[in-house]
């Protein structure tokens, strides 16, 4: 049930008494732990390179997951384990992901020196044909009802960007009830704390 290689980051599920756990490796696999009993119960594959972070929604249905591939993923924390969607938009590996209050938006940090935050927006139908690829944020997905039918198409969009002199290596999300605040740590010691205000939000 072991990983291959280093374990690069854990983190445990937040719902009170779901007995799970998720694990990042260097091996590029992502691993769904029974705290219980100890055994694995799904290995998630899909990044090309290391894993570096991974999270839970505060939900506890979904997974994220930062790799070395310049990419995140969103997985389901239960059967089938299927990822949903593949998010772009660094230009470098990605080496945390984290939600803050709401849990509404994804934040990630990179080598390429930002920090961005994500949201995940309903689509009013499923995608035509031709719908241009995205270059940054995820392609439209669908999520499916347990008698496979299409529910809901939803896209990952960049909302917000931080710039900084050198590249990002760590990151937590506040869970502060007023504010959607993230503090992460850069490569030259310095230590940022953002808070992320968009339009109509002041």
């Amino acid at each position: 049930d072991r990983h291959e290689d280093t374990v690069t980051a854990c983190a445990f599920h937040p719902v009170e008494g779901s007995e799970r756990a998720v694990t990042a490796s260097v091996d590029t696999t992502v691993k769904v732990w029974n705290t219980k009993w100890g055994n694995c119960v799904a290995t998630l594959k899909g990044h090309s390179a290391s894993v570096n972070g991974c999270c839970f929604s505060h939900d506890g249905e979904l997974i994220y997951t930062a790799s070395s591939d310049n990419t995140m993923r969103e997985w389901m924390a239960t059967a089938p384990f299927k990822c949903l969607s593949i998010i772009i938009g660094h230009y470098a590996p990605v080496h945390n992901v984290a939600f803050a209050t709401s849990g509404k938006h994804l934040f990630s940090v990179s080598e390429d020196r930002t920090v961005r935050a994500w949201l995940k927006f309903t689509l009013p139908s499923e995608p035509g044909v031709n719908t241009p690829a995205a270059r940054v944020g995820s392609q439209p997905f669908s999520v499916t009802s347990s008698n496979g039918r299409v529910t809901d198409w939803f896209q990952w969009r960049q909302v917000a960007l931080f710039a900084s002199a050198h590249p990002m290596r760590c990151l937590a999300g506040s869970r502060s009830e007023e504010e959607e605040e993230v503090a992460c740590g850069s490569s030259d010691g310095c230590i940022y704390l953002l808070r992320l205000m968009l339009p109509g939000d002041y």
